[in-house]
């Protein structure tokens, strides 16, 4: 949902338009997304050794999946922001089990500062090529972390419609009622 928000600045009136926001504030779109396995499957890579072009590959098939263009950067480290814009992602434990469309960012030691992205699909990971596995579990040690983003399939949680709930006030004499009532059925009751 989009509103406008109009800033005074001097004597000129400016009207700014202002995105509905995910997480950390990244600007997401509203549409939702019927996520196109199909084409998915047709962008992830079908050979056995990488390129060195791991973050171009899980863009392509991730756009192909959501259908929406994400923000090139230089770096696979850098691709969390934009997998959030989308509104189909959503930053989660690194310590789950992996779920179908699941990208997995692994930050760089400071060797080497490009970092590494993959996805999950159907039991393999792949970047630009179909791993033997995770390249968090193969080479643990050439990386310093992880950040774990799960596909949700739309964009960010709609808000749920909230009801008032009348506030109970209690008063002083209300509880020595209620006392006396339990006391009165108590007495009331047969005694055997």
């Amino acid at each position: 949902m989009a509103f406008a928000k109009l800033l005074f600045s001097g004597s000129v009136v400016f009207s700014v338009a202002v995105a509905a926001y995910g997480q950390k504030g990244a600007a997401v779109s509203s549409i939702p997304v019927s996520p196109n396995p199909r084409a998915f499957v047709q962008a992830l890579p079908k050979q056995k050794h990488s390129r060195g072009m791991c973050a171009r590959a899980v863009r392509m098939a991730v756009e192909k999946l959501t259908g929406r263009k994400l923000e090139r950067r230089d770096y696979a480290k850098e691709y969390g922001v934009p997998l959030l814009k989308t509104g189909c992602y959503r930053r989660i434990s690194a310590n789950v089990v992996p779920k179908n469309y699941d990208v997995r960012i692994l930050l760089p030691r400071k060797r080497s500062h490009y970092g590494h992205i993959e996805v999950f699909y159907q039991g393999h990971w792949y970047s630009d090529f179909r791993q033997p596995g995770s390249l968090w579990n193969v080479w643990p040690k050439e990386y310093a972390g992880i950040q774990h983003y799960r596909f949700v399939g739309q964009t960010s949680p709609q808000p749920t419609e909230r009801r008032a709930i009348p506030v109970q006030h209690v008063s002083r004499t209300g509880a020595r009622r209620a006392n006396l009532r339990t006391a009165g059925a108590a007495l009331a009751s047969p005694v055997f």
